[in-house]
């Protein structure tokens, strides 16, 4: 048997979870003043929006060593091989952190380092669930995967550089929220600056072309209420009319490091 462990960045809800009965799910750690959560499946997060609001000490940190030993063994222990799917390791400490717990417990145990975040990963660990159910070795999976992450990306834009500069994820002096201009961002392993955009209709259009014309699925992201949202999944639906566009609010983890605001879209092609 062949079970899928992610990190909670994945963005399911309490019923993806469920419907999916070879996963399994460890919590990333986050900060918000001074009291400490575990991030949980997307509606289980309580208003971590409100609570962020105003506050200036808001951090993540990576799932409790103890949280991915446990997970692992308990699945080793029925008999499992596993494949863990986490976020980005050039973000995130995460993968570090799960192969430092593969190694202690034994086992097949394989860490894919996603090479992406959120609704990204979302695509990746959808893809491994359908590999396991459709009866897929264990190695043609792992191969597949690593192949599969590669074709993966996610575009997307800030309101305020304040949480990526706070979190140490952006080093580009270029990006710019001055006056009307909004920083535009491709993820591919790490956070790459494509440009500044001025005004929000050159934002969407720029957003949009940044993407290629072989998508076969996407998630168009947002932090908190962000009213662009609707204006850019109708501009994709336009351009991908084949395309089914899943809409998703991203959790805390994410959101303390993009900020209220922030939206776009992560996308995987075809092969």
């Amino acid at each position: 048997m062949i079970a899928i462990v992610t990190d909670s960045s994945v963005g399911y809800s309490t019923a993806e979870v469920t419907t999916r009965a070879i996963l399994s799910v460890v919590p990333v750690n986050y900060q918000i003043g001074n009291d400490q959560y575990e991030e949980f499946a997307s509606d289980r997060n309580g208003n971590y929006m409100e609570l962020m609001a105003g506050q200036p000490v808001c951090k993540t940190a990576q799932p409790a060593l103890g949280n991915f030993i446990r997970t692992f063994q308990s699945l080793t222990e029925r008999g499992c091989d596993v494949i863990c799917i986490v976020l980005s390791g050039a973000l995130s400490g995460t993968y570090s952190s799960a192969c430092y717990a593969a190694r202690q417990v034994g086992g097949n145990i394989r860490v894919i380092d996603s090479e992406t975040i959120g609704a990204g990963m979302h695509l990746l660990v959808d893809e491994a669930v359908n590999m396991v159910q459709c009866g897929l070795a264990f190695e043609d999976i792992v191969r597949h995967l690593e192949a599969l992450k590669k074709k993966i990306a996610v575009v997307f834009t800030v309101e305020t550089l304040d949480r990526l500069n706070a979190g140490g994820r952006l080093n580009n002096a270029k990006a710019n929220t001055s006056l009307n201009l909004r920083p535009v961002f491709v993820l591919r392993g790490k956070i790459v600056f494509k440009f500044n955009a001025r005004g929000q209709r050159e934002r969407l259009e720029k957003m949009v072309e940044l993407l290629p014309d072989n998508v076969r699925r996407m998630f168009v992201c947002r932090c908190g209420q962000e009213t662009n949202v609707e204006e850019f999944t109708q501009m994709l639906k336009n351009r991908f009319p084949a395309v089914n566009i899943h809409q998703r609010v991203v959790g805390p983890v994410l959101s303390i490091h993009v900020g209220v605001g922030a939206f776009g879209v992560a996308y995987v092609v075809k092969a």
